[in-house]
C-alpha cells in the first residue's frame, strides 16, 4: 500500500485533548438526535482514557493565547519543533528537565539561556499546581530531607 498524501504534524497534548473532547461532544449530540447510533465500545474507552490522562497534565489548563505567547518568546533560542512541543507538553520547572527535553542542551545553551527559558515558561504558562509543589517542599523541609 502506498501513501499518496501523507499528513505529518506534531500535535501538542493541548490539541489532542481538545480534539478528543470535541469528538466526544459531537458523538453525544449525534446520539441525542439519533438514539439508534452506537459507537464502538473500545473507541469510547480510548477517548475516555485519553481525556482522563490529559486532564492530569499541563494541557488541561493551557489556553491558545498562552501557547502562542510561549512559542513567540522561545523563537530566540532556535529550538526545534519537537523541543518546543516537549516544553509545551511538560512545562518544565527546573534546568535539569530542560536538559532532558532539549537535544545536546549543554552544547547549545549556557545556564543563563536555560534560566531565561524557564522564566519564559513560568510567565507564559502559569501553573495551577504551584501550591502542591510548595506544600511538598515544606513537608520535605519539616522532615529534614
Amino acid at each position: 500500500m502506498d501513501v499518496l498524501s501523507p499528513n505529518e504534524a506534531l500535535l501538542s497534548n493541548y490539541e489532542v485533548l481538545r480534539l478528543v473532547e470535541e469528538e466526544q461532544k459531537r458523538q453525544a449530540e449525534q446520539q441525542k438526535k439519533f438514539s439508534n447510533i452506537k459507537y464502538a465500545e473500545n473507541t469510547l474507552t480510548i477517548e475516555y482514557e485519553t481525556v482522563k490522562y490529559l486532564q492530569g497534565t499541563p494541557a488541561s489548563s493551557q489556553t491558545p493565547e498562552q501557547i502562542i505567547n510561549l512559542l513567540e518568546k522561545l523563537k530566540k533560542y532556535n529550538l526545534t519543533k519537537a523541543e518546543k512541543l516537549q516544553i509545551l507538553n511538560h512545562r518544565p520547572r527546573h534546568i535539569v528537565e530542560l536538559y532532558i527535553l532539549i537535544e545536546e542542551c549543554s552544547d547549545r545553551f549556557k545556564d543563563e539561556d536555560l534560566d531565561g527559558m524557564l522564566n519564559i515558561i513560568y510567565e507564559s504558562l502559569p501553573r495551577d499546581d504551584e501550591d502542591n509543589e510548595n506544600e511538598f517542599a515544606d513537608q520535605m523541609e519539616v522532615e529534614g530531607k
